[in-house]
This record gives C-alpha cells, structure tokens and sequence, in this order.
C-alpha cells in the first residue's frame, strides 16, 4: 500500500476519478448540443422574423391609427363655414382658408406618415396642403397626382367620391416632380357624409417609408417580404415582384394553417394577417439563412468541447493533487494527535469525523463563547443609556425588547457601587482580586434583583440601574436602600468585601438615565469615604453643600442637536431640567450664575450659527437677542426669555424644513406622473432618483399626503387607465403594459380594487358603444 503523503494515494485517486467524471458532462453536452442546434437555428430564425413581422404589423397598424384619429379629427373640425360657402368668388375668405391650411399643416409633425397630405374642398374646388392653399384643382393637379389617373379619373374618383377610412391600394405618385410609389389613405368630409360629400381629405404614404419596418429580414437572412391589403393589393414590397405577392396571398388565403411553410424547397414562408384591417404580412427566409446560424453553433460547440477536455483533464489532475495533499496532511497531524491509524476505518473521511467529532465534544466551550456575544451586547447598550447616546424614548424600547432587557417601569435610580480598600493600587494580582469581587457583587445583586441592569466602571466600580413599577414609585427611595443594605451585609458578611453606594436624583423617563448617571458620579467625585466604610450617599444630601452649577456636556450637546433639529418641547423640558436643578435646588453664587447663564447663551449661539443658517438675518436677529439676555432680568424673566428665543428658532428650522420637505413632496409626485408607465418603478427607483433615503421618502409623503406611496403610485395608473378606456380603443392588454402592469390579470385586479368595477364593465358603462368590441 503506498503512502498517505504519495502523488497516488487513494485520496488522490479518488478525487481524479470524480472529476474526470464531472468532467464528462461538457462532452455529452456538445454532443446533444450538435443534435440540436439545427433545431434551435430553425426556430430561433422564425421567432426572430416572426417578432419582426409582429413588430413592423404593430407599427404599422399604430400610423394607421394615428392616421384614422388624425382624418376623425379633421372631420370634426369647424370646416362649416369653408364646406358649405357659396361659389361666389368674391364672398371666399382667402385670409380664413390659408390660416385653416397652416393649422392643420401642424398634426403632421406627430406621425412621418402624415408628412404628404391635402384637403379638398368641393365648393371652393381649392386644395389645403402644407400651409399652402391651391384655389383651383388643376393647379395642384399638375404637382402632385397619380401617373395612372387624369385629372378628371382623380377627381371623380378620388375628391368627389365617398370614402369612408379607405386605402387605395399602390400606385405610382409624382410628389413635385418627385416620382414615388405611395398608398393613399382617403376620408370624405365632413365625417359619414354617405351621399354628397363636402371634401375630401388625402393622406398619400411612401412605400419606402413601410418597407423600412421589413429591412430587418433582409438584411439578416438576405430574405424578401412584403405587405399587401386583404384583396391581395401590395402595399410595400422587399425582393419580390408583384405578381409573386398575388400567388403568395392567393395560396395563403386558401390555406387555413398559418403555421410556417417550405416554398420552391428553400425558401421558409412566414406569414401574419392582420385582425385590424386583413392585411397579409409575409416573409420569406433562404434555407441557407437558417442555416448560417447553426453552423457558427457546431463550430463554436466542437471548439469549446475540444477545449474544455484538454484543459479539463490537466485542471482533474492539479485539483486532484491540489485537494488531497491537505487531507493526507491532516490524516497525519490527526493519526500523530490521537494514535489512531486509518485502517481501523472505512475510508480516509470516516477517520476524519470521527477524530474531529471529539474535538468538538471536548471543546463545548465554543458555544458559551457565543452566548457571551449577546452579554457584550446588552453591556454596549447600558453605557449607551448611561452616556446618552440614545434619545428617543421608543427607540431605547424596542433596542431593550431586542436584546431581552425588561425594565419594571420608566421610573428609577442610576447607581455606582465603589469596592472600598483598594485606592490607587494597579497591580495583576489587585486586578485578579477585583474581577472576583465584581463577579461576587453582580452575582449576588442578580440574586436579589433579577430586573436590575449592571455594567463596569473601571476595575473597582459598579454602575446600576434600577427600575420600579408604577404602582411602587412612591416607595423606590426605601426599596433602593433595602436592596442595597441586603447586598452590603451579604458580600461584607461572606467574603468581607466593602461596597460604597452613590446614588443620583430619581430619573421618570429612559432619556433622563444618563443625567441620574452624571449625578451619581457627582456624588462620587464629592464624597470622602474611609477605606473601609460602607455607606449609600444621595445625591438630594450634598446637592445643597456643592456650589458648582448643573450644566454637563452631554446636556449641552443633546440641547444643541434638538434645537438644529426644531424639538421645540424637547428642549424646554431641558431647560426646565436646568433651571429646576440650578436655581430652585441649588444655592449659587451671582458669579457661578453668571458662568452658567454664559455658557447657556454660548450653547444656543453654538447653534444658531449652523451652515443653513449661519449668514441668514433671522440668524443674526436671535443671536442679539440672545446677547442682550442679562442676570439682572431675573431668574423667571432670563428663563421666559430663552423660551421664546427657542420657540422663535424651532419656527424657523420646521418652516425650512417644511419648505424643503414640500419641494420633495412636489420632486416625488413629478417623477411619479413622468414615470408611471415603468412596470420596475419602485420605492427604491424612486429614492435614488430624488437622492433620499428610502425609509425617508416613504415616511414623508404618508406624513404630507396621507396614504402611502404605494397606494398614490396604484391610484395614479388607475386614473390614467380610466382615461385611456374612454378615449382610446386600446385592449384590455394593451392598456395595463401603458400603466406600468406586468400583467392584464393584476391590472384588472387593481382596477376592481380601486374603483370597484372592472375595467370591461367600465368602459361599456361609459361608453355604450363599444359594447361589442373585444377588449
């Protein structure tokens, strides 16, 4: 048997031999590939020109539309005072009929279809074209006319005659000297004027300008097509020769299968009939076209199969060694660990999981580790509620319900723990000694109050927080000291440790917990304890005997943020909060006073002098104020007067910020109208398009306009479709991809969702014509 460490070690053999395995699936598939990629060509060839086809007839019938719609809507112009004027040469309002003509020359610029079009007018017998006007017919006869018609041909059969939306079929045309081949569409005026019409209105298309829509198929297959009214009439030729177009349409009308057929044996006959007008749309493809494509498949097949076998093969050996040598090395660092040889075992694996799994079982230690995770957690969190770092009220909540902290209630004390008897000493073995004594003391204050919230303060304190339900508020101070006195006797009593407790002012909301914290350090910083003395001091006990005024900076910073942001009752219950703990509960200096006012004026002009609004008069304006705010007004008076300072401020910063917020609003709803047809446009389309954040955005607009955006964007597209039911004859289908669906179904669902009836319904309901249409 060879050696674990050998290049063919079963390891390595093991590993070739799947791999040479896996590497046989490229091969098998270039072959299935080869079988196949005639088939797909085949098809993929007929889809393309299928799409084309289907492309060039939507196009087409669209101009057509657009034609009719144009033709509709010079039938229902005001032409009554042209159609029906007397022959009296004197009374024609030369002046009206030019001003007519240049009007109506301007629907052209919608549709290159209507770039050659004219009216006549019967009584006048003048022709309207281009902004120009022909007042005698021969005139403009001799310009634009059929090379197969004379002028009387042309004007009985053409001006004269009824036609009703009707397409002549191709012709030969002389546009200014210009010679073309055009169909016409023709509309007698005004509009179903079945007996006598009053004029006619001639819209003349370039062939050229249809067979541009089948250009596709010839160049990509050298193939011909064509389009051809439903009597057979070629309206737009590419390749082919009339008389073959009429054979084709011929054989096409007597043969109901419209699957694709084989002519002259290589030639594939695609071919789709229109349900808007009949019209045969037709295409035929070379079988040496079909073929082009699947022979750049094989090609690519072969070469890439050929490729990846030699290349495979070289890469199954270099895995393969590349794979086992690490296992063969573990197999031996395992074999040298636990003595075990691997031919006790079914394979090299077996050896493996079994040796490892007693790793992990002697090794369960891993998982405490991962506990722990959640302790370092809950630890971040406390000293970010004793720091101040949090400031909203529901988002302390929900952070605490997250790392399953419960408080009792939003009443409490903040506390620090000092282990007496250690000074300044910093040693190892001082600090082992003082891990243990924490250890003890959180222990045993878990014990005896399981909701209370600890964290470490250096290596010899303990900062607590201690919360109470409603109903025992009043009697916290004596719950405190119970708790306290219970903890002192024990740890003094059972390992002779000597706990100090300082304690700040009662806080009543979750916010106020970093102020009950900086009175409790307060509280430490002033009081003087023996070595070994155990003793709770309050804060309420030396509040009186200090003369340093209340003004931390974690306050002033707080203070500052919410004025920028415009929390007008926030910041007053900050300044209650100083006022209250400086003058009512404190006995200060003048001089103290006067630092502290100071430092209160330098706050507010810390933030009135932002970037928005830093050389703005209101800026200036609130800083003079501020200045000219003096001790001698009195406590009350100084007080009053910052309020209103504050609320003139916060005016401003939500006046900005409303304006601003409006301007979004404004930005949201335009992006929205301009692009309510995206069937992608969403929440975070919309916010990078506007530059905010999404949360931003969506919280915004429900605050501005009352209903969520998803719910506008919904209500938005159902409008716009109502409207497109009514005054247009687009399919159910066709309507829902305009509005931004996916699909006909979901459109129709949130049709009936927002107006409570389905679209079908609605638009019989409006109008009772189009009952029989196919929507």
């Amino acid at each position: 048997m060879l050696p674990l460490n050998t290049r063919l070690s079963k390891t390595f053999r093991r590993y070739l031999i799947s791999y040479i395995i896996i590497l046989l699936f490229p091969l098998i598939t270039g072959i299935i590939s080869y079988q196949v990629s005639m088939d797909v060509a085949k098809e993929s060839s007929i889809e393309s020109s299928e799409l084309i086809l289907n492309k060039s007839k939507e196009i087409l019938e669209g101009r057509i539309t657009e034609i009719d719609r144009f033709t509709r809507q010079l039938a229902i112009y005001d032409f009554n005072q042209h159609l029906i004027a007397r022959l009296d040469p004197k009374k024609i309002d030369m002046y009206s009929l030019i001003e007519t003509s240049r009007f109506i020359s301007t629907y052209a610029h919608s549709n290159d279809f209507l770039e050659d079009f004219y009216i006549y007018f019967n009584n006048y017998d003048a022709v309207l074209k281009g902004g120009s006007v022909y007042f005698r017919a021969d005139h403009f006869y001799e310009i634009y006319h059929y090379n197969d018609l004379s002028y009387d041909q042309w004007k009985k059969n053409i001006l004269e005659a009824n036609h009703q939306g009707e397409i002549l079929p191709l012709s030969s045309y002389t546009s200014n000297k210009k010679e073309l081949s055009v169909i016409s569409y023709v509309q007698s005026l005004p509009f179903n004027s079945f007996d006598q019409p009053l004029g006619t209105a001639v819209v003349t298309i370039d062939q050229q300008q249809i067979g541009v829509l089948l250009e596709g198929l010839s160049k990509q297959y050298g193939g011909w097509a064509f389009v051809a009214d439903k009597e057979g009439h070629p309206l737009t030729m590419m390749g082919i020769g009339e008389v073959q177009t009429k054979e084709i349409v011929n054989k096409l009308e007597s043969d109901t299968d419209s699957s694709p057929k084989i002519i002259d044996n290589e030639t594939m006959l695609l071919s789709i009939q229109s349900d808007f007008n009949g019209w045969h749309y037709v295409a035929g493809i070379p079988k040496q076209g079909l073929m082009k494509k699947a022979e750049s498949i094989k090609q690519i097949t072969w070469i890439v199969t050929g490729s990846t076998l030699v290349v495979g093969i070289l890469l199954c050996l270099f895995l393969a060694y590349r794979d086992s040598t690490p296992i063969n090395n573990l197999m031996n660092v395992v074999k040298d660990q636990f003595g075990s040889e691997p031919v006790t075992h079914k394979n090299e694996f077996d050896f493996l999981h079994g040796n490892i799994s007693k790793l992990i079982t002697n090794h369960q230690s891993l998982e405490n580790e991962l506990t722990n995770q959640n302790e370092l957690l809950k630890d971040s969190f406390i000293k970010s509620l004793l720091n101040g770092e949090v400031y909203s009220q529901k988002g302390i909540s929900e952070r605490a319900e997250q790392l399953q902290i419960f408080f009792k209630g939003e009443f409490g004390y903040v506390g620090i723990l000092k282990i007496n008897g250690y000074g300044d000493m910093e040693n190892k073995e001082i600090h082992k000694e003082l891990s243990s004594s924490r250890f003890i003391i959180k222990r045993a204050l878990k014990e005896l109050e399981p909701t209370i919230l600890m964290t470490d303060l250096h290596s010899d304190k303990i900062v607590f927080i201690l919360t109470f339900h409603q109903e025992k508020v009043s009697n916290a101070n004596h719950e405190v000291k119970r708790l306290i006195n219970a903890l002192t006797q024990l740890v003094e009593k059972s390992y002779r440790i000597s706990v100090s407790t300082y304690i700040g002012k009662a806080f009543k909301s979750y916010q106020q917990i970093s102020r009950s914290y900086y009175e409790a350090r307060q509280v430490l910083d002033f009081t003087f304890t023996e070595i070994n003395e155990s003793k709770i001091s309050w804060y309420q006990d030396i509040v009186k005997e200090t003369r340093i005024f209340y003004y931390p900076i974690d306050l002033e910073l707080r203070l500052i943020n919410l004025l920028r942001a415009g929390e007008t009752n926030d910041i007053k219950e900050i300044l209650k909060q100083i006022f209250q703990e400086n003058f009512y509960e404190k006995e200060l200096s003048p001089q103290i006073v006067e630092q502290l006012l100071e430092q209160m004026k330098s706050t507010l002009i810390k933030a009135f002098y932002s970037d928005t609004y830093k050389y703005s008069d209101e800026s200036k304006t609130l800083i003079d104020k501020v200045l000219q705010i003096q001790l001698n007004l009195g406590i009350e008076q100084v007080w009053k007067r910052f309020e209103c300072i504050v609320d003139e401020y916060c005016s401003l910063v939500n006046k900005r910020k409303k304006e601003t917020n409006d301007h979004s609003v404004k930005l949201i709803i335009e992006l929205l109208e301009e692009n309510y047809g995206d069937s992608d446009l969403s929440l975070y389309r919309i916010s990078e398009k506007i530059g905010l954040p999404e949360k931003f955005v969506s919280q915004l607009f429900k605050e501005q306009l009352g209903e969520y955006l998803s719910d506008y964007i919904e209500k938005l597209r159902i409008t716009k479709a109502s409207e497109l039911l009514i005054t247009t004859d687009l399919t159910i289908e066709e309507i829902s991809v305009k509005v931004g669906y996916n699909s006909a179904h979901s459109f129709r669902r949130a049709f009936k969702r927002v107006l409570n009836v389905t679209p079908k319904v609605y638009r019989q309901a409006t109008n009772p014509n189009d009952e029989g249409k196919n929507i």
